[in-house]
Formats: structure tokens, sequence, C-alpha cells
């Protein structure tokens, strides 16, 4: 009986044992994830959100790896073997049974059939069974994933019909907003912006064309409420959580039998709402407001109906994580950097990797069991591939090959250079890991690295050799790139002004090769139609601090006659324009332009062009009868940190009545530093509770303060 089963298991082992080492390899690489976000609590939301990224991610790719790099891991039985031992004959006579015993009715076997092909039968049909069992789940996996992703489709389909039954937002008062937190999230493009009758809930949609899509009710919604409701449904995009959510529902189709991969993706996409909170309460929103904008968001939808594709702005049931979330002080609310990002993503997929490329292999014969049971076999024999690709024990079935010949042998060779290299970026990527994550797991993310450096070497060697030969085509494609020099061209002698102005605005992804700098200096200097001037200026503030660009803007900002020329010339003076002391001078006399457009484009200009002196214009735009230019004179100083402007700005501060502006003038003499210490100490005495307790904070130096608040500096004008 203990045969026949252990027959019976090594039949299912051959075909079968792959599947349940995915269920096994996945199931600890759901619990070391846990592990891991357990031990990171008081982390900030990116971070665990980076856990649970790769985790989903992993469980994808695990039948990839075992398929492609598995690693030998001797857990199996033996395979058993027969000796070349005299077996006796199976085939016996009737004629030499006696006569007695078939005339006794003594049951004769039939020894070909009954003797030999009976045990054999009974190893098959346990065999047969197991595999019926197995084709079965199969069968019922295959169904329930059809339907969960039919169900899916069908969600698809439901968004695909909301969004082209809405109309676009694209009035003055949305498209402000959408632009501001666009800039100040970097974004470089707004996603579509549509309002829904279908919709209750706002939601962000679209892998390819981002989309946000708004309920009827944001038409009575108000400006700060309107921020709120981009801020974070414009997180989602600038972070790409859609990518990471419909990872996760991939993945619950996939594994739709396994529960912790249901909490991977609820907690993946838990982690990212929270995550999408402290970014845009990193921007400068407040936590009180955010957080009373989210409640009266959630509490007006009584039953929210988004498609499960789609990411709502929230749902009940995790609504009341993500405000204690926002409202506590204690928590974390910054983004991971990039450092602590990488260093956390490599470690996780270095471990996800040596556990998804783990594969069952059997054990080794003994000696002397090995040596009657293996066959001699000639390398002629075996298959081409089994050669080429080094399976395990090659060497002792080949036997009497060569050890300098061997395909190990030559493989080991080839790859000393890279163990080389693999090993000291293990010993970088175990710094990394060890200097950016605390904890339990440390050492044993620092062990998996070690231990899968020389896991890597192979492909690694493969890697680098082709790198050296054939060096990278993609930069090569780029240095091929022949669109700059047609799109000058077009620029410079197209009669058609709306063709030159897209050459104009398709120069700006090239604005700092030398040809589409020159291209677009000229075209400002020289166009005859304004609008091509204009996309002109907005298309060189990507050139990189070129001198081309710089003069051709300081130039149109002095003397162009179309006023949006000359606003589009100092935002872009801010960012190309650098501390050249004609950049300076530029915009400080543009804050006497006629214009107020051109003088609050200055004003933010100055403020994000890294100056180390404010222009005397500057400081004295403190005075100005606009409270708006007022503000963004504050903030321009605020970053300029020139401790020349603080008698002004303690001069502004006592003839300030605007509470707001105050608090503006405050946070510039903070950003300063020490020497704003004498005109910070009277405001100690304030019986204004506010403006006491930002004092206080002022003296605290570094951060203190928060970031700026609204008004936000100037964002990426779009031009008309």
């Amino acid at each position: 009986m203990t045969s026949t089963f252990l027959s019976a298991f090594g039949a299912l082992t051959d075909s079968n044992i792959s599947m349940v080492m995915l269920l096994v390899k996945a199931t600890i690489i759901l619990l070391v994830a846990l592990g891991i976000t357990l031990s990171m609590q008081r982390a900030s939301a990116g971070a665990r959100h980076l856990v649970w990224l790769v985790t989903v991610a992993a469980l994808l790719l695990v039948p990839a790896l075992t398929a492609w790099a598995p690693i030998p891991v001797r857990m199996l039985p033996a395979q058993p073997v027969s000796t070349p031992t005299a077996a006796p004959s199976a085939r016996t006579e009737t004629s030499s049974i006696p006569a007695t015993e078939k005339n006794a009715g003594v049951a004769v076997p039939n020894t070909v059939t009954d003797a030999v092909a009976s045990p054999g039968s009974i190893e098959k049909s346990s065999a047969f069974g197991a595999m019926n069992a197995i084709s079965i789940l199969l069968l019922i996996w295959a169904a329930v994933l059809v339907v969960i992703a039919a169900s899916l489709g069908y969600s698809a389909l439901v968004v695909r019909r909301i969004v082209n039954r809405a109309r676009p937002l694209d009035t003055e008062g949305w498209l402000t907003p959408l632009w501001e937190v666009s800039d100040r999230l970097s974004l470089d493009e707004p996603p579509r912006l549509l309002r829904s009758e279908d919709a209750k809930m706002p939601f962000a949609c679209g892998l390819f064309t981002p989309t946000i899509v708004l309920p009827a009710e944001c038409d009575g919604w108000s400006l700060d409420r309107r921020r709120a409701v981009l801020l974070h449904e414009l997180a989602h995009v600038r972070r790409h959580d859609l990518v990471g959510h419909t990872m996760g529902r991939v993945a619950c189709a996939v594994y739709w039998f396994h529960p912790l991969v249901w909490t991977a993706a609820k907690q993946l996409r838990s982690e990212s709402e929270r995550a999408c909170d402290d970014l845009a309460l990193s921007c400068g929103g407040r936590a009180t407001d955010y957080a009373e904008h989210l409640l009266d968001i959630v509490t007006s939808v009584r039953r929210d109906a988004t498609p499960s594709v789609a990411l709502a702005m929230a749902r009940r049931k995790e609504f009341e994580g993500r405000m204690l979330a926002i409202l506590d002080p204690e928590l974390i609310h910054s983004s991971p950097s990039r450092r602590q990002s990488a260093a956390l993503i490599g470690s996780l997929a270095l471990i996800s990797i040596v556990v998804g490329a783990a594969a069952p292999a059997r054990r080794a014969q003994d000696g002397a069991q090995a040596t009657v049971a293996a066959p001699q076999v000639k390398a002629t024999d075996l298959p081409a591939k089994a050669v080429d690709k080094g399976y395990p024990d090659s060497r002792e079935i080949l036997g009497g090959w060569d050890a300098e010949t061997s395909p190990q042998t030559v493989t080991n060779k080839n790859q000393q250079t890279a163990t080389k290299i693999s090993e000291r970026t293990s010993a970088k990527i175990s710094e990394q890991v060890s200097t950016n994550i605390s904890g339990p797991f440390a050492a044993a993310i620092s062990s998996a690295i070690s231990s899968s450096a020389a896991i890597a070497s192979a492909a690694t060697s493969s890697a680098l050799r082709e790198l050296l030969t054939k060096g990278d085509p993609q930069k090569a494609g780029r240095d091929s790139d022949e669109r700059p020099v047609l799109l000058a061209r077009i620029l410079a002698s197209e009669p058609n002004a709306s063709l030159r102005r897209i050459a104009a605005w398709g120069l700006a992804d090239h604005a700092h090769k030398q040809v589409a700098a020159e291209a677009l200096a000229t075209a400002l200097r020289r166009d005859s139609d304004p609008s091509v001037r204009e996309m002109a200026a907005w298309a060189l503030a990507d050139a990189n601090r070129s001198g081309t660009a710089v003069d051709a803007l300081v130039a149109a900002l002095r003397g162009d006659a179309n006023v949006r020329v000359r606003e589009i010339s100092a935002w872009s003076l801010g960012h190309v324009g650098g501390r050249s002391s004609s950049v300076s001078d530029a915009l400080g006399a543009a804050l006497s332009d006629a214009n107020v457009g051109v003088r609050r484009r200055a004003a933010w200009a100055l403020g994000n062009a890294d100056l180390r002196q404010a222009p005397p214009a500057l400081i004295a735009l403190l005075r100005d009868p606009n409270s708006e230019m007022r503000e963004l004179a504050a903030w321009a100083l605020y970053q300029i940190e020139d401790p020349a402007a603080i008698p002004a700005l303690d001069a502004a501060l006592r003839a300030e009545s605007d509470k707001n502006l105050q608090i503006a003038y405050i946070r510039a003499l903070a950003a300063i530093g020490e020497r704003s210490v004498d005109a910070l100490k009277g405001l100690l005495e304030s019986k204004d509770p506010e403006i006491k307790a930002i004092a206080i904070r002022a003296l605290a130096g570094g951060n203190a303060t928060g970031p700026w608040p609204w008004p936000w500096p100037e964002p990426r004008p779009f031009p008309d």
C-alpha cells in the first residue's frame, strides 16, 4: 500500500508539483510583505504602498520566474531505480503446471497479465484518479477566473460609457485650479476633466489617457473644494496609481482562491489613497480643511456606484482610518525619497526573485546505488538542449566528460567578471538597505541580497557583454533624431502662422538642443505673428539655461509690444534664467510694467529663478497698493532668503492690517534665519494666538512654519 501511494505521488509530482510550489511561493511572498508593513506602521503611506506594489507585481511574475530561471532545491524523493540483478522469467507455460492442480480447480495465475501487469495497473489507476481531481480543480479555477475577468471587463465598459456621456469642464473656474494643481504636482500635461450626471463620487480612470470625472454637484463647489478634490485625484495621476490598482485586480483574478491576495489588493488601494492624502497635505493644504472637504463629499453620497476599475476619491469602509491619518500630527506625511524608494524596491524585488525562482528537484542517489542504477550514456545520446542549458546532474549523467570541456566549467569561466560586479553591486545595495530600512527585516533583506548576487551573475555577464559590444540603441536613436532640424526649418520658412506655431510647440521637447534653441530664439525676436512669438517664448522655458534662450527672452520682456509675449517671456525666465544679472535686471524692470499680468509673472519669476539677492524693485513691491502683488512679493522674498529684505519686511509687517499678509511676511522672515530674530521678537507678545503661534514656529527654524499656503506660485501657462 505504501509503495503504491509513493508511486502515485511520484506521478503527480512530475506533472503538477509546480502548481503547488506556485501557491507556496505566493504565500511566502505575501507573508513577508505583511510582516514588513506591520513593522512600518509609523512610516509614510507611500513607503507601505511601495511594499504592496512590489508584492503584487511579484505575484504576477512568479510563474515566469519559475519557468525562466529555476534554482534547484533538492527536496523531493529520489527517483526509484531498478537494479540489473537477474529476475526470474515472468512467462511460465501452463503446461509445466501439474495436471493435478489443473484438475483440482486451483486458480492458475497468468503470469504475464497478473504477476507483472497488476501492480502497474494499480499505480496507473491511482495516478489517473489523482489527475482527474487536478483537472477538476483546474476547471473550477479557470471558470472563476473567467467570471472575475468578465466582471472587470464590464466595469471597464461602464467607465467608458460614463466618460463618453460626460461633458468637459473647460471654463476658467475649473481650468485655473486644474493648471495650478498640475503645475504644483509637476505634471507635464493635465488630465482630462469631465463632469458626469452618472457619477456620484469623483474618480480617476484611464490607464493610457488619464481622466478625472466629477459628479454634477461639482457646479456648486467652492474654489477651495475644487482645489482639494483636484489635488487628490491628480495625485493618483502623478503616482500612476491606476497601474497598481489594475495589477491588484488582475492578481485577485488569478489568485482568487487565496485570501491573502485579496488582502494585499485591499491594502494596496488603501495605502495609495493615504499616500495621495499625504501628497495633498505636503502641497500646502491644511489638514483640517482637507478633512472637512473629504467628509462632506463622503457623507453626501449615500450609495457609491463607482466601477471597480476606477479609483474613487473615498469609500465609506476605509474613510475612518484615512481621517485619523490626516489629522494625526505625529504621522509622517512626506513621500519616501528616491534613494529610499530605490532601496526598498530593490531589496523586495531581490527577495521575490529568490523565492519565485526556487524550483523543487529530486535528491541525488546514494553513491553505491547510483553506480548500479545509472546507465552509461554518451554525450551524443543526450538531447542538444540538455547539454546547452546545463541541466542539473548533467555532469553525473555524462560521466566521461573532461572537466575543462564541460558546459558548467565553461560557464563558470565566462561568469568571473560578472560575479565580481554583482558582488560589488550587492554590497552597495545592502549598505543602502541598512541605511534606509530598519527593523527586524533588515537582516533578512540583506541576506537575500547577498545570496541572490551569485544567482544573477550569469544573466549579468551576458547583459554586460551585449551592452559593451553593441552600445545603447536607445541613445543612438535619440542622437539620430531629425525632428528638431525639420521643425526648426518649418518654424523659419513656413508661410502659414498656425503651422509655425505648431512647430514651435513641438520644439519644446528639444529646446535643450542648440538647433532648437536657436530656431525658437530667432522666432521670438523676428516672427511677425504674436501667437508664434508667444509659443516660442513658452517653449524656451525648457532650454536648460541656454545663453541663446536667455538673451531672446530678456529682449522680448523688455521690448515686445504684445502683452502675452511679455508675460510668457517673464514666466520662462523664471525657469531658464538662473542667477545672471541680465535676468535679474530685466525681471526687476518688468515689475514697473503697465500690465498687472506682466508684473505678476515677473515677481513670480524672481522667486523661482534661484537668485541670491533680491532686486530693489522686488523689495519695493511690498508697498504696492495691490494686496495680491504684496503677497506675491512676500513669497518671492521667502524663496530668495535675502537678509537685505528684513527691514522692508519688518516695516510691511507693522503697517499691514490683513492677517493673511502678516502671516506671509512672518514666513518670509522665518526663511531668512537668525538675522530676522529682532523682527520676530515683538510678535511673541501678540494678542492674536495664530500670529503668536506662527512667530514661535518661525523662531524654531527649519520648516516649522510648514509649506507656503495659497496662493500657489505661478502655474505653467497654456498659450492661447
